[in-house]
């Protein structure tokens, strides 16, 4: 599965959570021209990654957010149609879940990158669902 490359990552994880490109460049010590091509990759890296995902198990793209490192699907398992939400994980690359079943370290994570602000899965689902 997808893993970013580590200072890629931290430029996506710094964005994610909310600050600017200039202040990236300047807490890394880096040009914002490094931190806008390193955040542009990042976003096709992951909307790949996500696509590939729908394209493998035949389920229907709902909606992608490469800058907060998710996803929404439409899926089938057997006869049953259900909803897949895949993450973006830092360290950890994509991970997928079903329906409401989202455990807590993916809801920490959701509230870490501003996807919301509480450790409420239905609000959680209810922002991702947008």
């Amino acid at each position: 599965m997808l893993k970013l490359p580590e200072g890629m990552e931290r430029v996506w994880l710094m964005r994610a959570r909310g600050m600017r490109e200039v202040e990236i460049a300047e807490t890394l010590g880096i040009s914002r021209q490094a931190v806008n091509k390193a955040l542009k990759d990042a976003r096709v890296k992951l909307f790949e990654a996500f696509f590939a995902i729908a394209g493998t198990f035949s389920w229907d793209v709902v909606r992608v957010n490469a800058e907060k490192g998710f996803a929404v699907f439409a899926g089938k398992v057997g006869e049953r149609r259900i909803r897949v939400y895949a993450f973006y994980l830092p360290g950890k690359g994509v991970r997928a879940f079903f329906g409401d079943d989202i455990p807590d370290y993916i809801l920490q994570h959701a509230v870490e990158v501003g996807i919301t602000k509480r450790l409420d899965k239905n609000e959680v689902i209810r922002a991702l669902e947008g």
